[in-house]
């Protein structure tokens, strides 16, 4: 009897081995790094499988480890800099107009740097660009008449892949714009095919005609800052999800409208943020409205055509086109933006 027994836990062991590997006891340190109670997060583990004494050694050696002891210490920072974050938000949630972005109707230079760049807060901005010759000839016609069957990259069949833009890289393609210009006049929505900035080192040439139509915007971007914008050229219902940027950045509508949501960078630690600069958060999930538990407050507001949106370092948001639209973004500020240099988080969370 004794001998079966030993070789029933000797069978369990070896079966168990399959399971109790290193992706197994990173996901033990991990959980422990989370708070779990240790005989807990056992009776948890050995559910799925594991015999409970392997999955307790483990847990054990784990403790001891100084491997471990040494995480800690980082998470203990890590809670320290959340709580700061945490106090912002509280304070912000005092403010009576907290949940609000404020639309101004232009805009001097000291003003928005000190309310809003410095300050650290969104702004919807009209009138900055009326003077454009862009403003009263962008169209699709006018981009279909000016670039006939001329290739433009596109991101591409970013409806098959749900992390479509995290895997950005990947949809790129080449595609003639006169066959793109069809797919844009149709009234059916699609996030299917949308020129963004990360198609622009490869657009820069083709676009050259239209760049000749945007001037200077003197009250936020230093000299030749707007002649380093980036085309944005998609139809209704397009989606970027929720990221926030790794630098300030001022969105610019010539046509149609996009509704913008907002989630300020003192939530970041409610934001799911799994990956690099991306949430985790769905379209449906996090909708307008103030903080709940476990949720961030949500701003949200509309542009259309003449409008801009300014879009602080570290800002989360999330686009939806609303219609068929063409529009710029730029990061040439009149200000020290150089906040990507000092980024090293590109990796899993």
């Amino acid at each position: 009897m004794a001998k079966a027994n030993k070789r029933k836990q000797a069978q369990a062991q070896r079966g168990a081995t399959m399971v109790v590997n290193d992706d197994f006891r990173q996901l033990i340190g991990e959980r422990l790094l989370d708070g779990a109670d240790p005989e807990e997060l056992a009776q948890q583990l050995a559910a799925g499988g594991v015999p409970l004494a392997l999955v307790q050694a483990e847990i054990l050696r784990a403790l001891k480890s100084p491997y471990l002891r040494a995480a800690e210490r980082l998470a203990h920072r890590l809670d320290k800099w959340e709580w700061v974050l945490q106090n912002r938000a509280r304070l912000a949630a005092n403010d009576p107009h907290g949940m609000e972005i404020p639309v101004l109707e232009r805009t001097d230079a000291a003003q928005f740097y000190r309310d809003h760049y410095r300050a650290h807060r969104p702004a919807v901005i009209r009138g900055l660009f009326d003077h454009w010759a862009a403003r009263e000839k962008w169209s699709l016609d006018y981009f279909a008449q000016t670039l006939g069957s001329r290739e433009v990259r596109v991101q591409w069949n970013r409806e098959a892949d749900q992390d479509y833009e995290g895997n950005a890289g990947a949809h790129g393609a080449f595609r003639p714009f006169d066959e793109l210009a069809r797919l844009l006049a149709s009234p059916e929505p699609s996030n299917d095919f949308y020129v963004t900035a990360n198609n622009s080192d490869q657009n820069r040439q083709v676009f050259a005609p239209f760049y000749r139509d945007i001037g200077e915007m003197p009250e936020l971007l230093h000299e030749g800052g707007a002649q380093h914008g980036f085309i944005w050229i998609g139809p209704k219902g397009t989606i970027t999800p929720w990221h926030h940027d790794l630098t300030n950045n001022l969105l610019i509508q010539m046509t149609g409208r996009k509704r913008v949501r907002m989630v300020a960078s003192h939530d970041t630690p409610l934001m799911r943020n799994h990956r690099h600069c991306f949430s985790s958060w769905k379209t449906d999930e996090l909708l307008p409205g103030p903080a709940a538990e476990g949720r961030p407050a949500v701003l949200e507001c509309e542009i259309g055509p003449g409008d801009a949106v300014f879009l602080p370092i570290g800002w989360w948001h999330h686009v939806e086109g609303l219609e068929q639209h063409i529009g710029m973004s730029f990061t040439g500020f009149a200000w020290d933006n150089d906040f990507y240099s000092s980024y090293h988080s590109f990796h899993d969370m």
